[in-house]
């Protein structure tokens, strides 16, 4: 299992061959959305790739999902963001080959600094929409930064609509994030991150729980680059997703 790993975070790798209201600073989680802005009339490219590994019913299962934003600082505390192509790769029993997921785009507003107010603060919502669903996501940010360390909390709130036949299928999700980080200098952040997320049938009944807890690796270039890696591993019995999961954000600011 160890050399699946690393040969997964090496596919990732290949893939790419802190302070809010200013220029952006590497993302210090991948599982979660912190509260520094990129700032009025910047940009920023950012390369999502995540890894999922092995189920109960095949253990061989692999998936790979890319995500291409683009990001852009309308005011010094309010960002957007566009999806241009949410696509993946997967190879298991059912399916093999590459699939268009969706596009879709974010807004994020920033109500304090995590610097210098008793607590940073902010409002998030996406939206996604593909061939055969939609589905909008919200989430409130909280995080506070002392010295060197960052700690974060989101919670999530979201709501897919798939489309069927003869009648729409509703799936909400209630989730909680939680990261802790701490910088070890301008270019290295280290630190883990965990990921709670609770599966509702048309908001009516619970279906499952998954959660997902993992390090955290940031490094920023003296450049304009830098990359965020999360490898987790499931901590729930939840059949329905992968075992291991790895996600990683590279970003290029210009």
């Amino acid at each position: 299992m160890k050399q699946v790993l690393i040969r997964g975070l090496a596919v990732l790798a290949a893939v790419v061959s802190i302070s809010p209201f200013v220029a952006a600073d590497p993302r210090p989680f991948t599982l979660s959305n912190d509260v520094y802005s990129i700032g009025k009339g910047n940009f920023e490219y950012e390369q999502y790739v995540t890894w999922r590994h092995h189920t109960d019913e095949n253990p061989s299962y692999n998936r790979f999902d890319f995500r291409h934003e683009i990001e852009f600082g309308v005011a010094d505390n309010f960002d957007i963001s566009i999806y241009a192509a949410n696509w993946r790769y997967q190879d298991s029993s059912s399916f093999t080959g590459t699939k268009y997921d969706s596009s879709g785009g974010e807004g994020i507003l920033y109500l304090s600094n995590p610097v210098t107010d008793v607590i940073g603060a902010g409002i998030y919502a996406e939206f996604l929409f593909g061939p055969d669903f939609f589905e909008f996501e919200q989430k409130l940010l909280l995080q506070k930064d002392i010295g060197n360390w960052t700690f974060l909390y989101n919670a999530i709130l979201e709501t897919e609509i798939e489309r069927g036949a003869s009648n729409n299928e509703v799936e909400g999700v209630l989730g909680q994030s939680v990261g802790v980080a701490y910088s070890f200098s301008p270019q290295l952040i280290l630190g883990g991150e965990l990921k709670a997320e609770w599966e509702f049938e048309d908001w009516d009944h619970h279906v499952n729980t998954t959660v997902y807890l993992g390090p955290v690796i940031s490094y920023r270039s003296k450049g304009p680059w830098w990359v965020t890696v999360t490898p987790t591993v499931q901590l729930t019995d939840n059949e329905d997703d992968a075992d291991y999961l790895v996600r990683m954000i590279f970003g290029w600011e210009f």
